[in-house]
């Protein structure tokens, strides 16, 4: 393990090179607005003595940052934030559930990727749908974008009972939920969890994200009114791109406060 003055970098123990892992650093940095586009990064020196890399390492992890046009080098001055589109450091992101979005007019566009009828599914999807191990069922994959940019890679896994709700519909624009509720499956409730995962090859290629740079990642169970599971779904999306925003209320009538989402 290397460790900064202010962070850790592994040379061990990761399958990224360490070059990309200060690449990864450098970029969230940038993202998240920590260097106004008159403030240089700190110089090659800095950095290798910050994570105690070599600076032909920091050289190549500002040539990555150079390339995907984040970062400007100016000889003799320094490294600055990269002028974005409309001025802004990161481009505008989508804030909230991407089908309350939609609901409310945010125009966005669903690519099928993939629409399997009678495929093996996964362990977590067969225990989230209350099947036996080793079923079959359905499997959609859809790349959702905004602006031609995307934002979001879902794979959605259906019972095979569910697979004539689907024939003859069109996979437009419509969350597949959608598409389900207007077949007359009706989803009333719904079990979900957030955290983040690395980006593999597929999913960096598909989001448009660098291999091993971090994505969000939502899992969630629908359920109809008799609390059967309808659907279960993995969402991948783009950090860059969008935001997980709720709305919580604070709880004082027990003796332990908690925080309540309401919406």
């Amino acid at each position: 393990m290397v460790v900064g003055r202010r962070g850790a970098l592994s040379k061990e123990g990761s399958s990224l090179p360490v070059y990309h892992q200060l690449y990864v650093v450098l970029r969230q940095q940038i993202i998240d607005g920590a260097y106004s586009q008159t403030t240089p990064l700190p110089t090659e020196m800095a950095l290798a003595a910050q994570f105690n890399l070599s600076r032909v390492t920091v050289r190549r992890a500002l040539e990555v940052l150079e390339r995907e046009g984040l970062v400007v080098r100016r000889q003799g001055v320094g490294t600055f934030p990269a002028p974005q589109e409309g001025g802004a450091a990161s481009p505008p992101r989508l804030s909230g559930l991407i089908e309350n979005l939609i609901t409310i007019g945010v125009e966005t566009t669903a690519q099928t990727l993939a629409h399997d009828t009678d495929v093996p599914l996964p362990a977590a999807a067969t225990m989230a749908l209350k099947l036996p191990p080793g079923s079959r069922g359905v499997r959609l994959e859809r790349l959702r974008s905004h602006k031609d940019r995307p934002v979001s890679l879902t794979e959605v896994y259906l019972p095979p009972e569910s697979a004539h709700l689907l024939k003859g519909q069109a996979m437009d624009d419509r969350p597949v939920v959608r598409i389900l509720e207007q077949a007359g499956l009706i989803a009333v409730s719904a079990e979900q969890s957030i955290s983040a995962m690395a980006a593999n090859d597929d999913v960096s290629e598909k989001l448009g994200v660098a291999i091993g740079s971090p994505v969000i990642r939502l899992r969630r169970t629908v359920f109809d009114r008799e609390g059967r599971p309808i659907l279960h779904q993995q969402s991948l999306y783009n950090p860059d791109r969008y935001e997980y925003y709720m709305l919580l209320t604070r709880d004082n009538s027990t003796s332990r406060p908690q925080w309540r989402h309401i919406g």
